[in-house]
This record gives structure tokens, sequence and C-alpha cells, in this order.
């Protein structure tokens, strides 16, 4: 076995490109940076952890590239010579105020401190020459439960001009977590908790985790991807016959006016798990579990003068679960009755100086018995490229058809996030 620098002057030229282009990001995973030599700011866009175009190549390659780590090389063997670990510092207080109207009741507000929110490890990296892993393992506290929180495994081969691969993947990201470069919902859309505004993002969390088997091919303009899923409560265990929904995703990015302009969709449809998930999902005896779901969402990613400037939109629809039928993108208890669910949402983001991100958004989501419009505005200050403080408001109104009866939910967020 023989210890060797791999040489990375290609990918230093890259990085440094990219860092020289690339307006400065907000915290990252220093996990990657450790295994790249780069900083932060090569791979994301404004804050963590939105992509720019090196980001969505190196998930792209599997996570795989690396610059001046030492290396482990033998025959059929490339690992770095130490496992990139990070680990979530994430202090966190919120306030929350809920009231209702016409019937107004008094205020009833509720002030949490979370020392940590997470307690969460993060690994990733090279595993070998064409095969790189995330994961989290949570262990436990106030949100995080033990095991792992979210487990990504690519394989990632050059083919011509394009990168195709495998990938499988158990994660709380949706169901496009097999090869997500986007930045609006999911893993990259978490800038100042600007995801929780995503209507696709709420009808993957209505699934909870999602996991599955990906197949997928990408270059610098397009990725696309076929997947089986299954929500992850028929992945912990219990028998489903194998049966996976299908689900496709593409995603293309150009060049405009300055400007990197992304657009792409998605679609789930298909049945899936069987009897015995029915039951570990305390589902009523004969219920079909079909996984439903469409959307569509666009990005724009640049500078306006010397700031930094970003938007994202996306819509999405889980279609109305019929006679002993589950969908679990409509949440659990939605019921033909229900109708599809559906919605919208908008935000902008601005970095307006070098150590200050600040976002504003709309969000919107209705089916046939409720409608929920929130607005969230939010500014986190770079303490270090991995350590940010952020202050969010989120204003949430939820109205039910029948009654008109409508409960506003209004959410102040201090979240001190740094990561070793």
């Amino acid at each position: 076995m023989k210890k060797i620098l791999l040489s990375a002057a290609a990918f230093a030229v890259v990085a440094v490109s990219a860092v020289a282009v690339a307006p400065t990001t907000s915290e990252a995973i220093p996990a990657f940076a450790r295994q790249t030599g780069a900083a932060c700011l090569a791979c994301h866009h404004l804050s963590f952890p939105a992509l720019n175009a090196f980001g969505r190549s190196f998930k792209q390659g599997g996570l795989t590239d690396v610059g001046e780590q030492t290396l482990i090389e033998d025959d059929m063997l490339s690992l770095t010579s130490a496992v990139n670990f990070s680990a979530v510092l994430r202090p966190q207080f919120v306030s929350t105020t809920v009231s209702g109207s016409p019937v107004v009741t008094a205020n009833v507000t509720t002030k949490t401190v979370a020392i940590t929110a997470d307690q969460v490890l993060l690994i990733g990296g090279r595993v070998g020459t064409n095969t790189g892993t995330f994961v989290e393992i949570g262990f436990g506290g106030p949100t995080a439960t033990g095991g792992f929180a979210n487990f990504q495994l690519f394989n990632s081969y050059d083919i011509g001009g394009f990168k195709a691969g495998v990938s499988i993947f158990n994660s709380g990201f949706g169901e496009t977590a097999g090869m997500e470069v986007g930045s609006t919902f999911g893993q990259h859309g978490g800038l100042l908790g600007g995801k929780t505004l995503s209507a696709s993002n709420t009808l993957s969390n209505n699934a909870g985790g999602t996991g599955g088997v990906a197949l997928f091919a990408a270059n610098e303009m397009f990725t696309a991807s076929i997947a089986g899923v299954t929500p992850t409560g028929a992945l912990g265990g219990v028998g489903n016959g194998w049966k996976l929904a299908p689900s496709a995703r593409v995603f293309a990015t150009v060049e405009a006016g300055g400007f990197e302009l992304g657009f792409g969709g998605g679609i789930t449809n298909g049945t899936t798990a069987n009897a015995q998930t029915a039951a570990a999902l305390v589902l009523p005896v004969g219920t079909a579990i079909k996984m439903k779901k469409w959307m569509i969402d666009a990005q724009i990613q640049g500078e306006i003068g010397d700031m930094g400037f970003a938007a994202y939109a996306d819509y999405a629809s889980a279609g109305a679960p019929g006679a002993l039928q589950f969908n679990p993108f409509a949440a659990a208890g939605a019921t033909a009755a229900n109708g599809s669910l559906k919605g919208y949402s908008f935000r902008a983001e601005l970095k307006p100086i070098h150590t200050v991100v600040a976002m504003a958004g709309i969000g919107n989501l209705k089916d046939n018995l409720t409608k929920t419009a929130q607005w969230q505005v939010g500014a986190e200050y770079e303490i270090y490229q991995n350590f940010v403080v952020a202050l969010i408001y989120n204003n949430a109104k939820t109205t039910t058809a029948a009654t008109g009866v409508a409960v506003t939910t209004k959410t102040t967020t201090l979240d001190i996030e740094a990561l070793l």
C-alpha cells in the first residue's frame, strides 16, 4: 500500500476561478472544505447550502474530488488519509405566538431554548475513486433522533462529456435527494429557513423521510434522474416487497445577461410498499400507498452591481388520494374530500455587504378544506464562513374554508449555527 499526495493543479485552478467570480458565501460543510482544499465560498452562492456551478459539479461527481488532502492509494483503493467529519453547533431561541379569528382568543406565546437544536455529526466525502457519501448521524436531543438522519451514497462515472451513476438514499431532503442540484427546496434550499416557504418542500415533508435508488446523468447544463422511492417508514426493517414508486427529476442551467438561470421539474406517481408497510404506518386495512406529486421550480443567481442576488420560486401539487388510498405527500389524514394539495412560493435574497445576507419571501398552500398563506423575512450575519447568526420572522395564517376561522402563527427565531 502506498501513500501519495494527489496532484491538484487542475482542481485548484477551477476552485480559484470559482472564488474569483462568486459572491462571498456563508457557512458550508467543513468536511468538504478539508477534502477539496477549497474555501467554502467555492461551492456556494450567497449562503450555504445554495449551490453555484462548481458546487453542482462537485456533487454530480459523487463528492469525490480532492485537493491537497493526502490520499492512500492501492489497487482498487483510493481513500483520503483522514475521514472528514463536521460537528453541528447550533443554539436556537424561538418565540411563537398563536392567535385566532373571528372568535378572538388571547394570544398564546411560547418561548423555547434549544442548546443545541441539532446534535448531529456530518460525515462526507470520498469513499473511492468514483464513490462518495454524505451522512448525518443524530444523537438525540431537542429535535434530533438517534441514528442516520440522512444517508446518501453516490457512485458517479465519467462517460464522454457526462457524469452518470447511481445513488442510494434515505433522507429528509425529499424524493429528489438521489441527485438534487437546485437550490429552491430540499437539501440546498436552507438559507435563513427559506425552504420552509417552498410548496415542494412542504409536500415532501408531509411524507417524512423518503428513500430509494436513483439513476442519474449530468453535465454542466443538465441534471436528470430517474428513481424508485418510498417513505422512510418502509425502509426501517418493515417488509415492503421492494416495491418503489417511480420518480423523475430534471434541472437545467443557462447563462443569460450575466446571470445564471435554472429551471426544472419533477414528477412522482406510483404505488409503493405493501400491506405490511401500511400496517406499520397505522393505515386502515386494505389501504394502498400511492405517492403522487408533481412540481416545477426556477431560480436566478448572480450579482447586481457589487451585491450578490438570488431569487427562487416553485409550484407543487399532490394529487387527492382515492378510495382506500394514502398519498404521503398530501399529509396524514388527507382524503378524497380534501382534493389535491397545491401551492407556490417565491423568495429573493440579497447580499449588500461582505458579511450580511437578507431574505424575504411568500408561500401559499391549499386544498378544498384549508388554506395557508405565509410570509417571511430574515437576515444573517457571517462571523466566519462556517459560523453565522440569523434572525428570522415567519407569519403563517391558516384558514378553514367551512367555518372561516383563521389561526395565525407568528414565529421569531434566533439561530446561531457553527460547523466545526
